[in-house]
């Protein structure tokens, strides 16, 4: 077996898992009502298929004191029960261990509106603002109280253990931390009072359940913010807890939301980005089971990391988003057909906002209902797709898969259209995995690929096709910038020569507002220039989950970018160019600028569909941004969706 390690199985308590795969806790945004759905139950019932050994279902509410959404399991509330058994045992069915995550979220929140909290002291999150009320020592108690309720009812619905969540600066750290507690009570003050509500939570779980039932324990390791915990203190915490012999493993995560970046390290990290943390701990660990996470995006890291004895368990969360079947496909010695994880972040992005769990490259994501398993059609028809960028070669692996004989007419001399242009953004290597994955399938699928061919109406028309799929693209455009043009502009493709322009200031125009213009901006800061990043909106990068913009703007501070938020390029004049505030109307002068690149417009390459229509071929669909410019993650679905039709 090419990764014996990570296939082994472990023992996790008074079970055993069959691999050492733990999917770890995400929300979904897939309950209803506050309890578990079909449409939840498909997804994970997708994630064990996959093969992981151990999943651990999301963040479940453990007191009604927690603001949440309907669309959190209550599972202080019994009424779950019959649900949770359901989904455990479609779990339990693909030979996977289901370990439910007790959560209370405290002072943390991650709207624009501030909820009523709860919390160990009345201090606001810097992140997320908003002074919470102080517990007392009766409703610190309920809660306790809770916890132990909730795991109760897991317990009757079936599952093999809970894991009690510690991190992510969550309420059971908020009291270790003396950062965020400042009690003066039995729960305040000393270490070892600040560690009594968790212990109480774990001994209570004991007392209560007794022990056949798995206890993990999720524990921020470092919340990299001063005066909060650190690496040392989660050392001792994992020695004390060991000695205990309360929990049966540690799964291991980062930051609190100050440091929210450092929940979903991103393409700004390195790979493995906390695997020597993780070393550290299992070093006082004892006999429990660690598992650690983090940017582990390939079973080669995960393989190396148990090797070298860093973990017992390696915990996936974007892998097996982006692609469940990553741990069966491993077993299978098949690692080139894994779809990785391109650390976006918009998955959390989606679940922060409210809307159900997708993910960018991966449409089936959250829709495993709507958008069930490919089956094989009936009659072969010809398809044949017109173009060769992320949209087209979704549609046309989707179209194989099911066993359509497809050919794609790519124009340029390679497949993966815009995506081709990011392996020369700083951070921005990884996005080629989009088209790796892509290229590699509609390979192995037996697609047929004509480079350097127009699609035309005589070029398709030639190939007899039962089906077209129009996947052409756009254009960036530029507009026509009112002045004397003595400041060139140039579209987001100007960006890769401004090293070699006269004058040390560029223009960026943003009306973009998400990664295309973050690696334009990040390429053009990396070529030696003085950039300022003009933008109508009122945030920089506006649409970037949060967890990724902090590291961009984090980045781009670095190098010295200047932003304009909430202004635009009004004209240009004797070589400035000259900005006006959107809505004052003030101006500012921007001297010497060797050029101004303007992020965002596109236009639309539709002209073919039309023309395929006029010359009498009807089952024409068109998809990605040549139906109309916007994200990846609409192409790829675009594309899907048209696999699927035709």
């Amino acid at each position: 077996m090419r990764f014996p390690r990570l296939f082994e199985p472990i023992r996790i308590g008074s079970r055993t898992a069959k691999n050492r795969v733990m999917r770890l806790a995400t929300v979904t945004n897939l309950a209803e009502g506050g309890r578990v759905s079909d449409r939840m139950i498909a997804h994970y019932g997708t994630v064990a298929q996959g093969g992981a050994g151990t999943v651990v279902i999301e963040a479940l509410r453990v007191h009604a004191s927690d603001a949440g959404r309907p669309t959190f399991i209550a599972l202080f509330d019994p009424g779950v029960v019959p649900g949770l058994r359901r989904l455990g045992d479609v779990v339990h069915a693909e030979g996977a261990l289901i370990i439910a995550q007790l959560y209370h979220g405290g002072r943390q929140h991650l709207g624009r509106l501030v909820p009523t909290m709860w919390a160990p002291s009345a201090i606001a999150c810097p992140y997320s603002g908003g002074v919470p009320h102080e517990m007392t020592t009766a409703e610190v108690r309920d809660v306790i109280a809770g916890f132990i309720r909730s795991a109760r009812h897991a317990v009757d619905g079936g599952v093999d253990g809970v894991e009690v969540h510690g991190a992510q600066g969550h309420l059971i750290q908020q009291f270790i931390s003396p950062f965020s507690n400042q009690r003066r009570d039995a729960y305040g003050g000393s270490f070892e009072n600040r560690l009594r509500f968790a212990r109480e939570i774990i001994g209570g779980i004991r007392e209560e359940l007794g022990r056949d039932l798995i206890v993990g324990y999720r524990m921020g390791v470092d919340e990299f913010t001063p005066g909060g915990l650190t690496v040392d203190d989660s050392a001792r915490i994992a020695r004390e807890f060991a000695a205990e012999g309360l929990v049966d493993y540690l799964s291991l995560s980062q930051g609190n939301f100050n440091s929210i970046d450092r929940h979903l390290p991103d393409r700004h990290s390195p790979p493995v980005t906390f695997v020597e943390q993780s070393a550290r701990i299992k070093a006082e660990a004892g006999r429990l089971g660690v598992v650690t996470s983090g940017r582990i995006e390939t079973p080669e890291q995960a393989e190396a990391i148990l090797a070298g004895g860093k973990a017992d368990l390696i915990g996936l969360c974007r892998p097996l988003i982006v692609d469940p079947d990553w741990p069966r496909k491993a077993q299978e010695g098949r690692p080139d057909d894994i779809r990785y994880c391109i650390s976006c972040n918009q998955c959390w992005g989606w679940v922060t906002e409210g809307r159900t769990i997708g993910c960018v490259c991966n449409a089936r994501a959250g829709r495993e209902i709507e958008l069930g398993p490919l089956g094989a059609v009936p009659i072969a028809r010809r398809i044949l797709v017109a173009g060769g960028g992320p949209s087209g070669l979704e549609a046309a692996r989707v179209a194989a898969e099911r066993g359509h004989r497809v050919t794609i007419m790519e124009q340029s001399d390679a497949l993966g259209g815009k995506v081709r242009l990011t392996e020369h953004v700083p951070h921005g290597e990884e996005m080629r995995r989009v088209i790796d994955y892509l290229i590699g399938q509609v390979g192995k699928l037996g697609v047929k690929v004509r480079l350097e061919t127009e699609a035309t109406p005589e070029t398709v028309a030639a190939e007899q096709p039962d089906a077209v799929i129009v996947a052409t693209g756009a254009i960036p455009v530029a507009p026509d910038v009112p002045g004397d043009g003595s400041v060139p502009v140039s579209t987001s493709a100007g960006a890769l020569l401004v090293g070699m322009l006269a004058g040390d200031h560029v223009v960026i125009m943003d009306e973009d507002g998400y990664y295309w213009a973050a690696a334009v901006i990040e390429t053009a800061a990396a070529q030696g220039k003085k950039v300022t990043v003009v933008t109508r909106f009122f945030e920089i990068l506006r649409e970037l989950p949060a967890v990724s913009r902090i590291s961009a703007l984090r980045a781009l501070d670095e190098q010295g970018v200047a932003f304009r938020p909430h202004m635009y390029v009004d004209r240009i004049e004797k070589g400035a160019v000259v900005l006006k505030d959107f809505y004052t109307g003030r101006d500012e002068r921007i001297p010497g600028a060797c050029a101004v690149i303007w992020v965002g417009p596109q236009e639309a390459k539709d002209g073919l569909a039309e023309a395929l229509r006029a010359a009498g071929i009807d089952d024409v669909q068109v998809v990605g941004d040549a139906f109309a410019p916007r994200r990846l993650a609409n192409a790829i679905e675009d594309g899907h969706r048209a696999g699927r039709a035709v």
